[in-house]
């Protein structure tokens, strides 16, 4: 009798610690707080902070990432699509800059192409770029609407700022197929 005496003070001291531990995941959660209102000295002073912040950052040179492609870059592409849309025929071009090499996307006039023929208008398009922009040894130039599109995507996630690694992929895949369009395919 005393051992169930024993077992029963046993089960009722758990079931009084079950109790007591349960009514604290059914407490009621605070209140948000609230940010109290700011006087406008604070509002100042926080103001100069930001503005100093600002000014700092201005005199701190930027270190640009070793695969982010630098101004420099970025200005070269704009020149080279300034040289392809200035060849009679070419509406609107697109240009990634990988090192020496020159991806071009180009949207051409039909009348033009037409006349002109589309892989003249390339051929002219890739001759005027070397010819102008010496630091380029390889241009490729496609008007393939997929390819363009690409390259857009590419050229407009470099300008965010995201890394050119994170498109090495699609980079690689766009230049095997603007190879095997001009016929440049080079054999490993």
């Amino acid at each position: 009798m005393n051992q169930k005496k024993f077992i029963l003070l046993v089960i009722l001291m758990l079931m009084a610690s079950f109790l007591l531990c349960s009514c604290a995941w059914f407490r009621r959660p605070e209140p948000e707080r609230q940010p109290l209102p700011r006087t406008n000295e604070e509002q100042d002073t926080r103001q100069q902070e930001r503005q100093q912040t600002r000014d700092m950052r201005r005199q701190t040179p930027q270190v640009q990432p070793d695969d982010q492609p630098g101004t420099d870059t970025m200005d070269l592409a704009d020149r080279i699509s300034k040289i392809a849309t200035g060849v009679e025929g070419v509406d609107r071009s697109v240009v990634v800059v990988i090192s020496n090499m020159a991806m071009i996307g180009v949207t051409l006039e039909r009348e033009e192409t037409s006349r002109a023929g589309d892989e003249a208008l390339k051929k002219e398009v890739a001759r005027r770029v070397e010819e102008k922009e010496p630091s380029i040894v390889n241009a490729y130039v496609s008007a393939n609407p997929d390819i363009v599109k690409q390259l857009q995507d590419i050229s407009s996630g470099i300008a965010r700022g995201e890394p050119i690694s994170t498109f090495f992929d699609q980079i690689t895949d766009v230049l095997r197929r603007m190879k095997s369009e001009s016929g440049n395919e080079e054999k490993d």
